[in-house]
């Protein structure tokens, strides 16, 4: 049919979803479901998952329990919480909904959605700290801390072999198997959880180091795959999956939770600007680790350096010339659906 417009899909099909046995509430997240699905390759829905919304999702806080409409009636179910979960469900201000999911082991889990208070940043209260995002080292602020990421890397590197070698057996008719078929799908969820367990680490690393009223001053990367190249299959590689937008996305949020303002800012030449005298040319980056002015010889780690560059322009009071750059965007208060408490 190749009809993904929600509205024209409800006139299509919700009649026909009433008379299989769901509810109003649950054919009307069907048909939402089955309309964000535009363009993607998947021709159907394995019985693994279920979207809800507050109709159909309750939470019963004093015996821990979740209560779920399906097309057997409401359906009470007991939580396996920890005292993280616990907290968290204590500071929110209500539940908006969920997404159950069924585990690779056959456990079953709920995504809920929580509406949670975050404190108002007040700008300009706080000192300013600049974050540079880079491979060799993942994270340098401007206050010293450097985080790096060879572990990382090398992980990400194993992943790609591993991966090649599986996916020349599932080339081979005669090595095609069921145990074969798993493996591939087994060891693409072990990167994407790995990789997003570290991402979240060091963004709380970095945010637990700030306090209520401080700005967290970031580079602004959009497009930057479009704007550099990388020779070689491997570099290609690491340079395009490089999470540089989702580590953004869990500081962003993670910030605003704690009452801290994360601003992007223009990086233009911030690794070739001297943060001491002003002065900006290509060749006072030496190297990747190592900045030397040409005009007053001054000396430090380059990644260093444009962190200390990105809190001057996102408004602190640095050395030098500096001026500050108009702040790009500024980022949003609200929780993300996607880093919900598991429980």
């Amino acid at each position: 049919m190749g009809e993904f417009r929600r509205f024209r899909l409800h006139r299509l099909v919700y009649r026909d979803l009433r008379a299989m046995g769901l509810s109003a509430n649950l054919a009307v997240q069907a048909i939402a479901r089955v309309g964000r699905k535009k363009g993607s390759r998947a021709k159907f829905y394995q019985p693994t998952s279920c979207v809800f919304d507050q109709r159909t999702l309750s939470l019963c806080w004093e015996d821990e329990r979740v209560s779920l409409t399906t097309v057997q009636g409401r359906l009470r179910i007991s939580l396996k919480l920890g005292n993280y979960q616990r907290g968290v469900l204590k500071r929110a201000r209500s539940v908006q909904g969920g997404v159950l999911t069924k585990g690779p082991k056959g456990k079953w889990y709920i995504h809920l959605i929580l509406r949670i208070d975050a404190p108002t940043p007040s700008p300009g209260g706080g000192k300013v700290v600049g974050v540079d995002l880079g491979q060799k080292v993942l994270a340098t602020l401007s206050d010293g801390v450097q985080l790096t990421s060879g572990f990382l890397k090398g992980k990400r590197l194993h992943y790609l072999k591993k991966r090649a070698e599986v996916r020349s057996r599932l080339d081979r008719p005669s090595e095609r198997t069921r145990g074969v078929k798993r493996l591939w799908a087994r060891l693409r969820g072990r990167e994407a959880r790995f990789v997003n367990h570290t991402l979240h680490t060091l963004a709380r690393h970095i945010v637990n180091g700030l306090k209520p009223g401080d700005t967290l001053a970031v580079e602004d990367l959009n497009g930057i795959r479009g704007r550099t190249h990388k020779r070689g299959r491997r570099e290609r590689h690491l340079h395009h999956l490089w999470p540089y937008a989702r580590l953004r996305f869990f500081l962003e949020y993670k910030a605003a939770l704690k009452g801290v303002m994360v601003v992007a800012v223009d990086p233009h030449h911030t690794s070739q600007t001297c943060p001491r005298c002003g002065h900006v040319a290509r060749a006072n980056r030496r190297s990747q680790a190592l900045f030397r002015c040409q005009a007053c010889g001054f000396q430090h780690n380059a990644d260093w350096v444009t962190a200390h560059n990105l809190a001057q322009r996102a408004g602190s009071m640095g050395r030098g010339r500096c001026k500050p750059a108009r702040i790009l965007r500024v980022s949003s208060l609200h929780c993300p659906p996607s880093e919900s408490p598991r429980l």
